[in-house]
This record gives C-alpha cells, structure tokens and sequence, in this order.
C-alpha cells in the first residue's frame, strides 16, 4: 500500500500532492503553499485551519463527526467491520475531545468542510505513533481513500501498513 518514493512513503507520488486542493499537515511543520491547507498538531497564520493537538483522539473525533454530518463514503455501510468502528466511534464525546485539543467545533467542523469539498486531498505526516496512525487511517478510509481522493505522505516508514482494518 505505502512505498518510499523521494522524500516519503506513500500511496500515491509527488505529482498528486502538486495537483492536491488540500493538504493536510498531521503532526507536521507547514510549508506555506498557495494552495489551501489546514495545520493539525500545530498553528500556522496562513492556513485555513488550526488544530493545535493531534493524536489518535483528534482522529476519532474528526471521524465521529463525519458520522454524524453524513459526509464520509456511504459504500461502507454494508460492511460490517465499519458498523464496528461506528460503535466505537459512538462512544467518542465531542465536547470533552474538543476541549483536550485546544480548538472549536467550528475548526474541527472547518477540517470536514475542506475534506468534502475538496477533490484531492494530500495529508502530510511526521512523528505518528502506530495506534494514532490506525485512528487516522480509519477516518481516512471514511473520508474516501480507496476512491483515490487521498494520498499519504510520510516521512516514518509506514510500509509495514499492508492492510487495513478499522480501528478498535
């Protein structure tokens, strides 16, 4: 699924981060880009989005209310390991989560915003710990990473990640 292409290991190559409308930085220093971009564990004056903690939470989080927004890839719906992760994700408070990561509904709400309407989306990645990884994968799939529309950039060796499960 990942392989080390220049700089990172990743499911897609430079060219789509290039043509991506967003790009995400998870945990990672933001380049400034002309394009939009959104900065999670971190702040930066030029992006759309701020959100200054990350970790497997912020992940859960962004994933229950995609849920709940209904904006995520309605193919999964019949499977059964994805009703699963909706019943963890269930158990996700919304406020509580919120306040641990210093940041809004209305930011949280900005991510999904951008991630919907947005054709490709890059997410850029530094220091991950692998059960925060499976957290964002998760949502990822939600939000459309088998249909294409998301590429993984990171610079950890993720090539070990061959298979996908949702998180649980």
């Amino acid at each position: 699924m990942f392989e080390k292409k220049g700089e990172y290991y990743t499911n897609k190559d430079e060219n789509f981060l290039k043509e991506s409308d967003l790009v995400i930085y998870w945990n990672a220093k933001p380049k400034k880009l002309i394009k939009n971009y959104a900065v999670i564990g971190g702040s930066d004056e030029h992006s759309k989005v701020d959100v200054p903690r990350a970790d497997k939470d912020l992940a859960l989080l962004l994933a229950r209310l995609a849920y709940v927004f209904k904006i995520y890839d309605d193919r999964l719906e019949d499977s059964e390991e994805f009703e699963d992760f909706v019943d963890v994700l269930k158990g996700v408070r919304v406020k509580t989560q919120i306040k641990k990561h210093l940041t809004t509904l209305e930011e949280i709400s900005g991510v999904l915003y951008l991630m919907d309407n947005s054709e490709k989306i890059s997410i850029i990645i530094e220091e991950i710990e692998e059960e925060e990884f499976e957290a964002l994968m998760s949502f990822l799939v939600m939000m459309g990473f088998f249909s294409n529309k998301i590429g993984i950039f990171s610079k950890k060796d993720i090539s070990y990640y061959d298979e996908f499960y949702f998180y649980e």
